[in-house]
């Protein structure tokens, strides 16, 4: 099985991975929404090096005590911890990709409009 401080690593680096590829879509300089609101209009924007880079630094930030962590679980604790592990990187993975998804239709509407 693959360890904890291995996934963890892996997450924060397909994180890094979504966010270069995004970087090469909104030109330097530009300030990204961070947040919408219930009416679908971006709440607040940050520039484009902190937007694309705040959920990986978030998760490297809190994976690593995880990573840490896993050091010290109980061996018939181990598969929870592993299960509870996973469901942690794969919702940094799922609302990473939905902040650039939105990310990607806020540019589209910022070309045509």
């Amino acid at each position: 099985m693959l360890s904890a401080p291995f996934v963890s690593s892996m997450t924060v680096l397909a994180l890094v991975a979504m966010s270069l590829a995004f970087a090469r879509r909104a030109p330097a300089g530009m300030k990204l929404p961070m947040q919408w609101g219930l009416n679908g209009r971006p709440i607040w924007h940050a520039p484009r090096e902190i937007a694309l880079s705040f959920t990986p630094l978030l998760a490297a930030f809190t994976l690593t005590p995880f990573a840490l962590a896993s050091l010290w679980v109980a061996p018939d604790e181990r598969l929870t911890f592993r299960i509870v592990l996973t469901l942690v990187c794969l919702a940094y993975i799922a609302v990473h990709a939905l902040h650039l998804y939105l990310l990607r239709r806020w540019l589209r509407g910022q070309d045509a409009g």
